[in-house]
């Protein structure tokens, strides 16, 4: 068992290249310079929903819960900016991922229900196209993509996932990869992959899933990663388990809900609107921890 707290892996375009966090702590190595100076100032691995990095990680976007806010690097495309921000016609960004493309490309999962934009490889959109033909009501199930080495990528639905594996990449069903997502196929077994979820482009082998079922409160995580970053995971998972660090954790997640709280009424009170309540469920599920449960 894992303990209660958050845990985040992000992997750059080298071996030598990651985030990992788990708890309150974190370790990161050869990322980009304005990554890794919100990594060490202003992520808090407790809230942060999701992180998805580009092929050369040179452009990054986290998404903090608690504060509802998108953290990127300064100088990302203008097209990723406005569904940011949604202006200029694009649909507003909920969530965003990145291919194995030398070319910057995206997906972008609007908050809309039923909203979403790519810009992508041709496969890929293939892929998108013949999923809607053939999937009743896809537009509005889609929940994010995600993306692996090569042509290899995992569309994520509110019902469970569909996932398209490089044969070239990965042609055996003994491929670890494969496997943890035969595991987890199950007809009826309901099981959906988490967007907090990272797929390697630079090798197939490496991935950090998290699965989770609609309605149930319980994560169970599946990894696979080079052994110098397992080591970090598992030495910042053994370092969360100290009392001292529980207790600091506790008490951050406790003011991280008291500023969710406040920012939440300011908003129903400024704009008497409550729509922002599905994210204040999301914070529930995320900072408290000691609510959720965690399975290796």
């Amino acid at each position: 068992m894992a303990g209660n707290s958050n845990s985040i892996v992000v992997f750059g375009p080298s071996p030598n290249s990651y985030y990992v966090g788990h708890g309150r702590q974190h370790v990161v190595e050869n990322m980009s310079a304005s990554f890794t100076n919100h990594a060490r100032t202003d992520l808090n691995i407790s809230v942060s929903r999701w992180i998805s990095v580009s092929k050369n990680a040179q452009t990054w976007v986290e998404f903090n819960a608690a504060t509802n806010s998108f953290h990127f690097n300064g100088d990302i495309s203008r097209d990723i900016q406005d569904h940011i921000n949604g202006v200029n016609g694009k649909c507003a960004a909920e969530f965003i991922s990145f291919p194995d493309s030398d070319k910057l490309g995206f997906f972008v999962k609007g908050k809309q229900r039923g909203a979403w934009n790519a810009i992508l490889p041709s496969y890929f959109i293939e892929r998108l196209n013949t999923m809607r033909r053939e999937v009743q009501n896809f537009d509005s199930f889609l929940t994010g993509m995600l993306f692996g080495k090569g042509k290899t990528n995992i569309i994520l639905l509110e019902d469970g996932f569909s996932a398209d594996l490089d044969d070239t990449e990965i042609p055996s069903p003994d491929h670890p990869l494969h496997k943890v997502l035969v595991e987890f196929s199950t007809p009826g077994d309901g099981w959906c992959i988490d967007r907090g979820s990272s797929l390697c482009l630079y090798d197939s082998r490496f991935f950090f899933l998290k699965f989770t079922r609609p309605g149930q409160n319980m994560v169970r995580m599946r990894w696979n990663l080079p052994s110098h970053i397992d080591a970090k995971f598992a030495a910042l998972q053994e370092l969360a388990q100290q009392p001292e660090e529980r207790m600091a954790l506790m008490q951050e997640d406790q003011m991280t809900m008291n500023l969710a709280r406040a920012r939440l009424n300011s908003q129903i009170q400024t704009n008497n609107m409550v729509a922002d309540i599905r994210n204040y469920a999301n914070i529930q599920s995320m900072a408290a921890s000691s609510y959720r449960t965690w399975f290796l």
